[in-house]
């Protein structure tokens, strides 16, 4: 068996760094319910923030059919967008195979917006479908070979305690790709001005996405870094909660340990730190972990160097920063670390 032709199928859609993974159809549109609510149109575009920041990534996927993991480099793409101004932050995440490069052209990717201003926050997510629970499911779905796209889509809005938001199951015409994120997100907003909305309370001091539960954590491990190794170990265990859709979730801090300075070959000189993180689920006690890398000093600091995450025990996706070719971005600052950027309005 080659098992480097499914290396990486549904690693994508599970991934996310652990957002999506189980949580986009969680919330289900209820029927017959009256009064189509247009959210879509109640945010203003996330291209009105300047960039601050752009780091694009590399994937590579392991498998362990039995005893010992094999795995396929450069099979797939991330990047990570901040965007900012005073006031108000936004988060982009984008992580997915690269059909040119995958065996057989395996498609799996999944994208998070989230805008956060001072009247509220808008979430909007989308992912590939994947439904595969063992190696047999990824080779009887590749083999099967869907050339039509269906992707998960939520969209949300988060303010004074209240979080309204809408999914769909989107099916396209043409299997679109990582690289048509932007097309498939005009699609996706154009198909949730129709869908109807489903609110639910949330309680205070819930942060309003999962990209801003994590950049608050990662902003206390770099306070406790720079304050010393005792500061650091104190943070295990440490935790905040999110709202995803209509469900609550908890991400911790299983571990967190300081790095060698010159441990991240891609960037050295950055004192990294290596966390580790679970989220659980509110709703059904699920778990799920996943393990960043990033830098406490210089220009990289808050910036992740190293992402990891198995959805399956018999499945790993990693991540790590490939910035050759990066364009230059606005001003050089870090957005995560931003405390008042990333604190939710109330």
């Amino acid at each position: 068996m080659n098992a480097h032709r499914w290396i990486l199928q549904g690693v994508a859609a599970a991934l996310v760094v652990g957002a999506v993974h189980g949580q986009l159809s969680a919330t289900a549109t209820p029927p017959g319910r009256a009064g189509l609510v247009q959210i879509a149109e109640t945010a203003a575009p996330v291209d009105d923030l300047p960039v601050l920041q752009v780091h694009r990534y590399k994937m590579a996927g392991r498998i362990r059919p039995l005893l010992f993991w094999v795995g396929r480099d450069d099979v797939g793409i991330g990047e990570i967008v901040w965007r900012g101004t005073a006031g108000a932050v936004a988060y982009e995440l984008l992580i997915g195979t690269d059909a040119a490069k995958a065996p057989r052209g395996i498609n799996r990717w999944g994208y998070i917006l989230e805008d956060n201003r001072p009247a509220g926050t808008r979430v909007l997510g989308l992912m590939t479908t994947s439904e595969e629970a063992t190696l047999s499911d990824v080779r009887r779905q590749v083999d099967e070979g869907q050339r039509r796209g269906r992707f998960k889509a939520i969209d949300a809005r988060i303010a004074s305690g209240a979080s309204r938001s809408a999914t769909e199951t989107i099916e396209t015409e043409r299997e679109l790709t990582v690289h048509d994120k932007a097309v498939l997100v005009v699609q996706v907003e154009e198909r949730l001005k129709r869908a109807v909305p489903r609110d639910m309370a949330v309680p205070s001091g819930v942060r309003p996405g999962f990209l801003t539960a994590v950049a608050e954590l990662m902003t206390d491990t770099i306070a406790a870094r720079r304050q010393g190794p005792a500061a650091l170990r104190r943070l295990k265990g440490h935790k905040t909660s999110y709202v995803w859709g209509r469900n609550l979730f908890d991400l911790a801090l299983r571990a967190v340990e300081s790095m060698p300075p010159s441990a991240a070959a891609s960037a050295p000189n950055t004192w990294p730190v290596h966390a580790e993180f679970e989220i659980r689920s509110r709703t059904t006690g699920a778990r799920y972990t996943f393990d960043l890398e990033y830098g406490t000093d210089g220009p990289l600091t808050g910036v992740p160097t190293l992402i990891r995450h198995q959805p399956r025990w018999w499945l790993q996706a990693v991540l790590t920063l490939d910035d050759k070719g990066t364009p230059a971005t606005g001003v050089a600052m870090n957005a995560m670390s931003a405390r008042a950027a990333t604190t939710p309005p109330r």
